[in-house]
């Protein structure tokens, strides 16, 4: 993981470690759940999706995936589907980014 500035983030305790692990690998799983979805144009689950991203970021301390969580949330509501492809599009290249793939 890496903070704002880009440097990394050590997480020392092995259950916090293991934890973390677990929740951005399930986050991986939103991911994948997200695409298929707005394939079908199941705007219900994406909007249930983002506002579970949204709801469990920040205890993570990841303010980032609460904001898109957020943004997906609402761009689910207004069915907008080049904003939506778009947030989880971010949304997986953030979790690249903290090496979760």
């Amino acid at each position: 993981m890496n903070d704002k500035q880009g440097k990394p983030i050590e997480i020392e305790d092995p259950f916090a470690r293991r934890l973390m692990g677990k929740y951005l690998g399930h986050r991986k799983d939103d991911v994948d759940k997200l695409r298929t979805a707005l394939a079908a144009s199941d705007f219900d689950t994406i909007r249930i999706t983002g506002h579970n991203l949204y709801g469990s970021g920040a205890a993570y301390g990841l303010d980032d995936i609460s904001w898109l969580g957020a943004s997906i949330e609402r761009a689910a509501e207004s069915k907008d589907v080049p904003d939506t492809e778009r947030l989880i599009g971010e949304l997986e290249l953030f979790l690249r980014k903290l090496n979760v793939y």
